[in-house]
């Protein structure tokens, strides 16, 4: 077969985005042509492979509220009837098929940047990353030829489930555009084996989607004994919906020998409202806000942790069926884990004994948790994580999602010929 070409599509800044980069590096490592369209900016060096961001070549930087018609904010009736407009689009999407997928077109101005961007391209494999992408991946597929692939890294119908504007106005949009492509997709991958069923049962899919886990690439960590003060860490989003209010509020009744960072990007003004809480609560000497650093330099920074901590409530399918990035990072950083007692993450925890979960998402719980582990304990998960690391890494999971396309477009090709 020739050098196949693979274009990665993702609502994000992709030298940031370990999902879509590591993808990228699978198949450039593999020996395709590989191009990313995507967000512009990030704080990640490039990738070896080409990143075509909006902003290239002169042409513009999306920006929604310029595209939906209000970029002035003295026109107020702009704004109203912008929003009036939006509101329609989405109660309409409700009906879902061709009314969902006009109305993402009219409501989803960077994906139609993207799009632009991406009919310059040519491509055997259009890769969707999340949902936001697959009308993207399926539209290029049908107008310049090649197969679509969809890749979800979150249980989409579910992601916000916990509130109700978003379950009311977007869930039925999210739910009728992977309705209507999801069945086209040459290869269906996501994150967890929860998520990969519940698509399966949602779509009435023919196979089970590829389960794809979210690892880094293998890096060698040394193991590093725990001793006062005893580093706890959540790196991440910085966001509400984390449980970053009850960990806030649990360090108080934490050993004194525990502090805790909490380092990632985020909203100013949340960031904000977390430093105030810190401070009232008396705990800016126990509890560090760190800015975020470069994807490639995630596990490397964690290494210098003892403890990989993340409280998700299970506030919906979307979280309990979660796997993320963290969770993997934390491990081939050589970290003891503390997380919350969520189906996919409590079954790594325990098949590799790496660490403790607590029940709830409340100050008591949490606190219970952290307090249970000692310099010994934490070093007896320390090494176990050391030793998982080799098997929880890209290099092994990366191999599925290649082989994956390569068969795909060889039984494809051997159709056409």
């Amino acid at each position: 077969m020739s050098r196949p070409a693979i274009c990665i599509l993702a609502l994000s800044r992709i030298s940031d985005d370990p999902r879509a980069r590591r993808q990228g590096d699978a198949f450039w490592d593999a020996g395709w042509q590989v191009v990313g369209v995507g967000l512009p900016g990030g704080v990640s060096p490039a990738p070896a492979w080409l990143v075509g961001q909006q902003g290239d070549d002169g042409v513009e930087t999306a920006d929604y509220r310029r595209n939906a018609g209000y970029s002035r904010k003295s026109d107020l009736f702009g704004f109203w009837a912008a929003r009036i407009r939006d509101g329609a689009d989405l109660l309409a999407a409700r009906l879902g098929g061709s009314v969902a997928c006009r109305s993402y077109w009219r409501l989803t101005a960077d994906a139609r940047d993207i799009y632009d961007r991406a009919s310059r391209i040519e491509a055997d494999v259009w890769l969707a990353n999340d949902w936001k992408m697959l009308p993207v991946a399926s539209r290029l597929a049908e107008e310049k030829g090649g197969v679509y692939g969809y890749d979800t890294h979150e249980l989409a119908t579910e992601e916000f489930a916990d509130r109700l504007r978003w379950r009311f106005w977007k869930r039925p949009l999210v739910r009728a555009i992977e309705r209507r492509s999801i069945g086209g997709a040459a290869v269906v991958s996501t994150v967890s084996e929860g998520i990969a069923k519940r698509l399966q049962d949602l779509y009435s899919l023919p196979r089970l989607p590829a389960v794809i886990r979210n690892t880094p690439v293998f890096e060698s960590a040394h193991f590093r004994p725990t001793a006062a003060p005893i580093r706890v860490l959540y790196h991440g989003i910085v966001a509400p919906g984390r449980g970053l209010e009850a960990t806030i509020d649990s360090v108080a009744a934490w050993r004194p020998e525990f502090n805790l960072t909490l380092r990632g990007p985020g909203d100013g003004h949340y960031i904000d409202k977390l430093r105030r809480r810190i401070g009232e609560r008396g705990l800016a000497d126990r509890i560090v806000l760190a800015p975020p650093v470069p994807m490639i330099a995630l596990v490397r920074e964690a290494a210098a942790f003892d403890l990989g901590f993340f409280a998700l409530p299970r506030t919906s399918r979307h979280n309990e069926f979660a796997l993320p990035n963290k969770f993997f990072e934390y491990v081939m950083a050589g970290l003891a884990l503390c997380v919350s007692d969520l189906p996919e993450m409590a079954r790594l925890i325990r098949d590799y004994e790496l660490g403790v979960t607590f029940p709830s998402i409340d100050r008591e719980a949490i606190a219970a948790a952290v307090n249970a582990l000692d310099p010994e304990s934490i070093d007896h998960y320390k090494g176990n994580a050391l030793a998982a690391a080799s098997q929880l890494c890209w290099e092994r999971e990366s191999k599925h999602l290649v082989n994956a396309y390569r068969t795909t477009l060889l039984r494809t090709r051997t159709r056409v010929a």
